[in-house]
């Protein structure tokens, strides 16, 4: 009786071992996660906002256009939650334009109708507090140029592949 115990002791052991080690292996691979931390990204937006602006908006609303902003960011790839994995690696470019249509299409479908420059502010602060934390960086002209060149060669071969 006491053999069998010591047998499932050591084999629970041993699934845990294993379910333990593949975990911290595949976080040796991944980057280190920046962490959103919610509280502190409003208060670091509300901040950076100036005074005429957050006299406009309240908290709520504010919290609001940041929700909107990452559910844009994360049906775009950029953003991640909980276990998601990236779904491809190298840099990836969000413009801020786009972003701001988005939010101000899915606030009017909550019948939530914020101004424009109100929402182009709020994203603007937000990306700064997303820079940061180190959770994203800044694209240069030159830099965009050379990733737009990386995709077109990338699409390149597939296009030639259609063709014949």
């Amino acid at each position: 009786m006491i053999a069998f115990a010591v047998v499932g002791a050591a084999l629970v052991l041993v699934v845990a071992l294993v379910a333990v080690g593949g975990v911290v292996g595949r976080l040796r691979t991944e980057p280190a996660r920046n962490i959103f931390e919610n509280d502190e990204a409003v208060e670091f937006v509300a901040q950076a906002l100036p005074d005429e602006l957050t006299a406009e908006l309240s908290y709520d609303d504010l919290q609001r256009i940041m929700r909107l902003h990452l559910d844009y960011l994360h049906a775009q790839g950029v953003a991640r939650s909980g276990g998601d994995l990236p779904m491809a690696g190298g840099p990836q470019v969000v413009g801020s334009d786009d972003a701001v249509r988005s939010i101000l299409d899915h606030a009017a479908l909550v019948d939530f109708y914020p101004k424009p420059d109100a929402v182009a502010r709020v994203v603007d602060a937000q990306l700064a507090y997303f820079e940061a934390i180190g959770a994203i960086s800044p694209v240069t002209e030159p830099e965009l140029a050379e990733l737009r060149e990386e995709a077109q060669e990338a699409q390149e071969p597939g296009e030639a592949d259609a063709e014949d």
